[in-house]
C-alpha cells in the first residue's frame, strides 16, 4: 500500500498516525493490513469510512474502480519490492502443504543470524470481503461524483508475512 504525503503536513499517512499515536505504540507498521485494520482500525473495514480515508487522507476526491484498482496494485506492487529489496522468498502457498513445514530453512537461517523480522512471504488466493464501487441507479447529489462503495465476497490474493520475533507471546 502506498500512502502519498499529506498536504501541508510532508509525511505519510503512516507518519502522522505514528506522532498521533505514537506513545501507545508498542510496533510501528509501515502499512496497514487486514489484522490491524480489522482488529484496530475497524472503522476502514465499512465503506462510508473508506471514502474519507480516500478523500481527505489521501486526497483523492473521486473514489472509483480505478483508485480502488491503483491501490490494490500499489500494495502489490510494494509487497513484492519489500521482498525483492530484502532477498526474500515470495511463493504462493501450495495447497496442502502446511506453512509451518515449509518455511524452517528460512527460520534456521535467521535465528542463526541473530536476526529478527520477516523471512517469508506466502500468497493465497482466499475467499474474502472487497470493496465494491456500485455505479447508483439515479443520479447522486455528491459534487465530486463518488460512486457509493459497497463490500462484497471475492476471491482475493493475500500476502502473509512470516516473521522471526524477539518478543514472546
Amino acid at each position: 500500500m502506498v500512502l502519498r504525503p499529506l498536504a501541508g503536513l510532508g509525511g505519510t499517512a503512516m507518519e502522522l498516525f505514528t506522532l498521533l499515536f505514537g506513545d501507545l505504540l508498542a510496533l510501528v507498521y509501515h502499512c496497514f493490513d487486514r489484522i490491524v485494520i480489522y482488529g484496530y482500525l475497524s472503522a476502514l473495514s465499512r465503506p462510508e469510512q473508506v471514502v474519507h480515508f480516500f478523500r481527505n487522507v489521501v486526497g483523492v476526491a473521486t473514489v472509483s474502480k480505478d483508485v480502488l484498482s491503483q491501490r490494490t496494485a500499489d500494495y502489490q506492487a510494494w509487497v513484492e519490492a519489500f521482498a525483492r529489496n530484502h532477498r526474500l522468498p515470495i511463493e504462493w502457498a501450495e495447497k496442502g502443504v502446511r506453512k509451518e513445514e515449509h518455511v524452517p530453512p528460512w527460520q534456521r537461517r535467521m535465528a542463526k543470524q541473530g536476526a529478527y523480522g520477516v523471512y517469508f512471504i506466502f500468497k493465497s488466493m482466499e475467499q474474502g470481503a472487497s470493496f465494491r464501487v456500485t455505479v447508483p441507479k439515479y443520479p447522486t447529489k455528491d459534487p465530486t461524483g463518488s460512486w457509493p462503495l459497497s463490500t462484497a465476497a471475492s476471491r482475493i490474493t493475500t500476502s502473509t508475512s512470516v516473521m522471526r520475533s524477539s518478543v514472546r507471546w
